[in-house]
């Protein structure tokens, strides 16, 4: 018995000793394990990094397309310039394809597993709704485009006589609404798209497509409220009259210069015709009689000599075009009997800038006005040739109007491309040389808008308006001789606005006629080639003026204070002698309260006006609502 129980227990240790992993035994499962363990990870991370390049090459492709498209898109409006049909429908087409592929790249199996990852989501949520976006705005967009332009040729605006054909843009009243909307809609995508944690890859594409459509929105809708309005001051309802203002910059007003030559304008139905002189005399007339066109408030009036309202080459002292327009308007019903539709000013500035797309124009006198002769030749040449009355009886002052008569009509034929024209006319108008004022009050609407209203803001709701003028006060064509540059620094803590204005008298001995030196000067004991500005800083409603420099002006019985729309004036006389430079310079204490954006004006002389904002006035240029 003993024996049995022994030799069972001594099968039982072995048995025990066998099933038991010896060392050596625990190593190779281990190992067995690790081997299992990593052969699958590695698997894992094959198949990740395989479906990782799958989708990065996917995302490559739709990034790809996607610029492509953006680019193709870029090129339209010059397309559409030259109305080629058949050049906008191969772009369509060709963005219509990539805009589809990409849709379909950025979509399936793969997009979704991307979607699940957080710091992927945002990313491949973008691209989805950018595609989408593009392939629907292209889709909806493009066609109408490509109707309109197959229905009106855009690319001859003119009409037998003198005019513009108004039948391209009457169709495209019809046609804007889907147009506007389709780009309406995607800029309420590309708006919505958070970009915080999104890739260079994505956020390229993103924005180049976004800033198309950021530009293009606004416009067309602007253009589709307002297009009935421009369509009806065309002539489109009826015979319109406008009187055309060329300031002369030589001798500087606060909105160009004095408005010597002028032309009233009929149009009909997009047909331009220039009234004849005759029919005009007694408007022309009445502007020299010494009576009062339009009485003002005693504020408004204490800003300016007492010539302001009386004489219609003064009526562009006001930095208020609006005012200024409404003075030649009742001069017009005093001898007339009827008002003005609108008037329009430019310079010759932007005669120059409008011949870089006309091209050179022959003149009555046998010489031809380029864009690079334009502003020397009416504003410094015109009087050094004629004078007042030159040997053959023409006046500098007419020979101004000529050329603007003849330019205008070879405006008026419309020979030349709309694109490149508006390209100049927003130069211009960038540089405050085109104001516009209307009686229709929608089309009034408009040019305030656009800003090309040239008035003074009665409050700071669209924005904060500061701004330095001058008025030429030696009666005397010197200012094409000046040169401008303008400056502004802010505190915003203490919400002030410093501004200067550096100023250069760059006259030349040789500049020696009558009608160009200064009449008045030797009044006041200075030399005719020193320059004598009415110099007029401004503050917008509910500011005050802390400072200017010159405090009393260099003749303080010059010095003029008032107010006009609502907004602080205050006038000093500055000298400029020749060679001379200065720098002339006020501080504006803000009104609390919330604030528009900040809006520096000046007055356009016969060179262009640097202007540097200083960083520190950053807060007002975005509004100010402390």
């Amino acid at each position: 018995m003993t024996g049995d129980s022994s030799s069972r227990r001594d099968r039982s240790r072995r048995s025990d000793v066998d099933e038991a992993p010896t060392p050596s035994r625990r190593t190779k499962l281990a190992a067995a394990i690790t081997g299992w363990t990593l052969g699958a990870f590695g698997f894992a991370v094959f198949g990740a990094a395989a479906v990782a390049l799958a989708f990065a090459h996917q995302a490559g492709v739709v990034r790809t397309d996607l610029l492509g498209a953006q680019a193709k898109l870029s090129f339209v409006p010059q397309i559409v310039a030259n109305r080629d049909i058949a050049g906008l429908n191969q772009v369509s087409g060709e963005v219509l394809e990539q805009t589809n592929r990409a849709d379909a790249n950025s979509s399936g199996p793969l997009w979704d597993l991307a979607s699940s990852l957080p710091l992927v989501k945002d990313n491949t949520e973008a691209v989805q709704s950018l595609t989408a976006m593009t392939r629907e705005l292209t889709a909806r967009a493009l066609p109408p485009t490509v109707a309109l332009l197959s229905a009106s040729d855009f690319s001859s605006l003119a009409v037998e006589g003198g005019g513009i054909n108004l039948e391209p843009f009457r169709a495209a009243e019809g046609a804007l609404p889907e147009i506007t909307a389709a780009f309406t809609d995607a800029k309420v995508v590309t708006d919505g798209i958070d970009r915080k944690n999104l890739l260079p890859i994505v956020t390229e594409p993103l924005d180049q497509v976004a800033q198309i459509v950021d530009q293009a929105a606004p416009s067309l809708t602007l253009v589709q409220k307002y297009l009935p309005s421009l369509l009806a001051a065309a002539g489109a309802d009826g015979p319109k009259t406008y009187l055309v203002v060329f300031q002369n910059n030589a001798e500087i007003r606060a909105t160009g210069g004095n408005p010597a030559a002028s032309s009233v304008m009929v149009v009909d139905n997009g047909r331009i015709q220039l009234k004849e002189q005759s029919d005009s005399m007694a408007f022309y007339a009445a502007g020299q009689a010494g009576r009062s066109a339009l009485d003002l408030p005693e504020s408004t009036l204490a800003l300016y000599p007492d010539t302001f309202t009386r004489y219609s080459q003064d009526f562009t002292f006001s930095p208020d075009f609006p005012t200024t327009a409404r003075l030649f308007e009742s001069l017009w019903k005093r001898t007339d009997g009827s008002q003005f539709d609108g008037v329009i000013s430019i310079d010759p500035v932007v005669l120059s800038h409008m011949l870089e797309v006309l091209g050179p124009v022959d003149l009555p006198t046998g010489e031809q006005i380029t864009s690079e002769n334009a502003v020397q030749l009416v504003l410094s040449d015109a009087y050094q040739r004629y004078g007042d009355a030159g040997d053959n009886g023409r006046s500098s002052d007419e020979f101004f109007a000529a050329v603007s008569s003849t330019v205008f009509s070879r405006l008026a034929a419309g020979q030349w491309n709309p694109i490149a024209m508006f390209d100049q006319l927003t130069r211009s108008a960038q540089e405050q040389r085109i104001n516009l004022w209307f009686t229709d009050e929608q089309a009034q609407a408009l040019v305030t808008e656009v800003g090309l209203d040239g008035g003074l803001r009665a409050d700071n709701a669209a924005s904060t308006q500061l701004g330095i003028y001058l008025n030429d006060f030696s009666v005397g064509k010197l200012e094409y001789h000046l040169s401008t540059e303008v400056f502004a620094s802010c505190n915003a803590a203490d919400r002030t606005v410093n501004v200067s204005m550096n100023m250069r008298n760059g006259i030349t001995d040789d500049i020696t006629n009558a009608y160009t030196l200064g009449f008045r000067n030797s009044s006041y004991g200075l030399p005719p080639r020193t320059m004598m500005l009415d110099t007029l800083f401004f503050a917008p409603p509910g500011a005050t003026i802390t400072a200017m420099d010159p405090g009393q002006g260099d003749i303080p019985s010059l010095s003029r204070s008032g107010n006009e729309n609502g907004n602080t004036g205050e006038s000093r006389m500055v000298t400029l002698g020749q060679n001379e430079s200065r720098t002339v310079s006020y501080t504006v204490q803000l009104p609390s309260g919330p604030l528009g954006p900040l809006d520096l004006r000046h007055t356009p002389t016969a060179n262009d006006t640097p202007v540097t904002i200083d960083s520190s006035c950053d807060p007002f240029l975005a509004g100010f609502s402390s």
